[in-house]
């Protein structure tokens, strides 16, 4: 939980020991971040869990103990409500990622371990997270196609947006990608909302709907990123 200075709580769940004491300095680095736990052992996760109740935790995938990781995940989760969880995969495994919604609604992030080291990707993972929302890591975000689907029916430039939102950028930040005015994102995105009929409800916020209709709809379809990539001028 959240201390008196607002820091978000963070418990560590990787199996690999250089890259938990990687993950553990890194972290421990970040004033808006309280490490408390780190672990290789799920049992051990689970009872650090329960006893200090992080608010995010960071669970390791690995092809051949994911579905292991997925349920030490499930009873972090359940140790404390509205607990976040960010995973730390492999590579881009479409399988995964397309169960992932099944897993929880919102309120989770997916980074490929190779991304850690960017510190700045890390942490507005562990943001996103917290904050209920979905975040992708950035190179899964790249990799993920595009077919005849819902979104289909946006414009380059609302799916640029998309694709910058699934990365976990504000609207600040999605403006000085795309060299616009904040403004204009704005109007992006409400059209976006409109054009897949995305609302606001006590389900998810529009903007998480919209990042999971992404992922959905991408996960199981080829690779065109020439759909995605950001032009970086004014709309």
């Amino acid at each position: 939980m959240q201390d008196q200075n607002n820091r978000i709580s963070v418990l560590v769940v990787e199996a690999d020991g250089l890259l938990r004491d990687m993950l553990r300095t890194v972290l421990a680095a970040e004033p808006r971040l309280r490490v408390v736990g780190v672990t290789g052992d799920a049992t051990e996760a689970v009872r650090i869990a329960a006893s200090e109740k992080p608010d995010v935790s960071l669970v390791g995938l690995s092809g051949e103990s994911e579905s292991d990781a997925l349920a030490v995940a499930q009873s972090i989760s359940s140790s404390r409500a509205g607990s976040r969880i960010v995973f730390l995969g492999e590579h881009p495994d479409r399988r995964t990622l397309a169960a992932l919604p099944a897993f929880r609604a919102a309120g989770w992030s997916y980074l490929l371990r190779q991304s850690v080291t960017d510190v700045a990707t890390l942490v507005r993972a562990i943001d996103g997270a917290a904050m209920g929302l979905v975040v992708l890591d950035p190179a899964v975000v790249e990799s993920l196609g595009r077919r005849e689907t819902r979104i289909s029916a946006l414009t380059k430039r609302q799916l640029e947006v998309l694709s910058l939102m699934a990365k976990g950028n504000n609207n600040a930040a999605i403006a000085r990608a795309l060299v616009l005015e904040e403004k204009s994102v704005e109007n992006h995105i409400n059209a976006i909302f409109g054009q897949l009929n995305l609302s606001r409800d006590n389900a998810a916020h529009p903007r998480v709907k919209a990042v999971l209709l992404y992922l959905q709809e991408t996960a199981n379809s080829g690779l065109d990123d020439e759909d995605v990539r950001p032009e970086r001028k004014a709309a």
